[in-house]
């Protein structure tokens, strides 16, 4: 966390991936914010060769290519592929196939930040949630590469989502804002683009609360002692093979006839 993070002086800048950059794109599209032109702009298929004059596929090694790259990068506007264009209007149409998405879910105030200070830790908590809605029902938009059930609860662990959905809440709390739910709305950035609405479930937010808070007061300490630690420093103790792997390998050795 320390080394992306923006109190750390040293921190070096994130390099967005061609999935964040589509994930930054369908945002701006999907849920129907202004401008897109001015922060995102379509990478042309073909250029013309400076020394040829021939029209050419699309070469990010090409010099003429290379011009034009950066030339957008200091107007600071984000490239994106007709490909990828494509595939946001594809999601799009899958989205409108929702039924939640008719009756308004992804309707509110969007991309509105919210920020309180925590009273323990004294460290000052910003969320983002992509809608901010009338009501007491909060939905954030994610893209996914499958929506399958195995694929997403990996998703949500991976990413911390429930802990997202706690720190909402937690500044719903703060803030005075109703809060009653916290839903996330997946699309598939590839065909079939298939969507689906997961609501979080109320324990697994709960718990997202109390992990939350358990690193706030870590951040907290490792500010105070003016050392962030990596992962197992100053602990010594065997690892052990997971459940699964340790069943996998039994299974193996019976058949090979060594158990």
């Amino acid at each position: 966390m320390f080394a992306e993070w923006c109190e750390n002086p040293e921190a070096e800048p994130r390099e967005p991936s061609r999935a964040m950059i589509l994930g930054a794109a369908a945002h701006h599209l999907l849920l129907g914010e202004e401008n897109f032109k001015t922060k995102f702009i379509g990478r042309p298929e073909t250029y013309r060769d400076l020394k040829t004059a021939v029209e050419k596929p699309w070469n990010n090694n090409a010099h003429a290519c290379q011009d034009w790259n950066l030339k957008q990068a200091k107007a600071g506007k984000v490239v994106v592929t007709v490909k990828e264009l494509e595939s946001i209007v594809a999601m799009a149409r899958s989205l409108a196939l929702e039924p939640l998405v008719n009756e308004g879910l992804l309707q509110g105030h969007v991309e509105t930040s919210g920020f309180f200070k925590d009273q323990e830790t004294g460290l000052w908590i910003k969320v983002r949630p992509d809608v901010i809605p009338s009501g007491p029902d909060f939905v954030d938009l994610k893209t996914a590469s499958e929506v399958i059930t195995p694929a997403l609860q990996y998703t949500i662990r991976a990413y911390g989502y429930h802990q997202q959905g706690a720190l909402v809440w937690e500044c719903c709390d703060a803030l005075e804002h109703p809060f009653e739910s916290f839903m996330l709305m997946f699309i598939e950035t590839a065909r079939p683009f298939c969507a689906r609405t997961v609501p979080l479930m109320d324990d697994d937010l709960a718990r997202g609360r109390a992990q939350n808070r358990a690193m706030l007061k870590r951040i907290r300490a490792c500010l105070d002692a003016d050392h962030f630690p990596g992962p197992g420093e100053g602990e010594l103790r065997a690892l052990a093979l997971s459940n699964d792997e340790r069943a996998r390998i039994d299974e193996r050795l019976k058949l090979e006839g060594v158990a």
